[in-house]
């Protein structure tokens, strides 16, 4: 089974929508879209289906009413409630909300953003084996219910010398501008578990101009796409 996204040219990026029995992993910058591409599939699969969702939620990002605007329906009470929303605040948590998966059996399984908690209560050689058993558990979901699993995650710069920092920071005023230094945060530890990862890039800010790229399989093949108050669209 595949989840359409609501857009034709997406959806055929995405070889026919978000496959169901894989984790995806999308990662890009803060305000690439990321959520906002979450919350479109959230409300296309409600829309289309009687399907049931899981959201764990690590950072609060979570907002129902913009998967109401999405939706663009009279009463969507019907709607959110199938949706599992589980905020969680520690590495406990998170694990532990995976055993929902079992018991709901829903369709669509989304964690915004996997690393999150993880970073924040382990460090070193113990961050990435956590991460690692948390993506196994959920790969083996995947597979197991037939159910997408779809995590966000953030990227972080290479380490380099001052004087290339100095350089990025004199020119980073220009917002096309890419260094080509940002990498996926623990981005070894996420490729060995999950199946697909797509790269989200902001292109223009101002005119919500944003590509979206394989990174996992490595393709050259990219996207465009923007965002309205109907979710995510193609410009291409």
């Amino acid at each position: 089974m595949r989840i359409l996204t609501g857009s034709y040219d997406i959806d055929r990026f995405l070889g026919g929508g978000i496959s169901t029995g894989l984790v995806w992993d999308i990662f890009g910058e803060n305000g690439s879209g990321k959520s906002q591409f979450c919350f479109t599939i959230c409300a296309n699969l409600l829309k289309t289906t009687s399907e049931k969702i899981i959201f764990i939620d690590t950072t609060g990002n979570f907002r129902p009413e913009r998967i109401v605007e999405i939706l663009n329906v009279e009463d969507s009470n019907g709607f959110l409630d199938r949706i599992e929303y589980i905020r969680v605040f520690s590495i406990f948590a998170q694990f532990n909300a995976l055993e929902k998966i079992d018991l709901l059996n829903p369709r669509l399984v989304i964690v915004d953003t996997a690393t999150s908690v993880i970073a924040a209560e382990s460090q070193g050689a113990a961050r990435h084996l956590i991460l690692m058993k948390f993506l196994h558990k959920l790969a083996h979901h995947a597979i197991r219910n037939n159910c997408a699993v779809i995590i966000t995650n953030s990227i972080r710069e290479k380490i380099s010398s001052p004087e290339v920092r100095e350089m990025k920071t004199s020119i980073l005023g220009n917002p096309s501008y890419k260094t080509g230094s940002q990498i996926e945060f623990m981005d070894k530890s996420t490729s060995i578990s999950v199946h697909i990862k797509l790269r989200f890039e902001i292109i223009n800010f101002d005119k919500k101009i944003y590509r979206m790229s394989y990174a996992q399989p490595f393709l050259k093949h990219s996207i465009f796409f923007t965002i309205n108050i109907s979710g995510i669209s193609s410009l291409n």
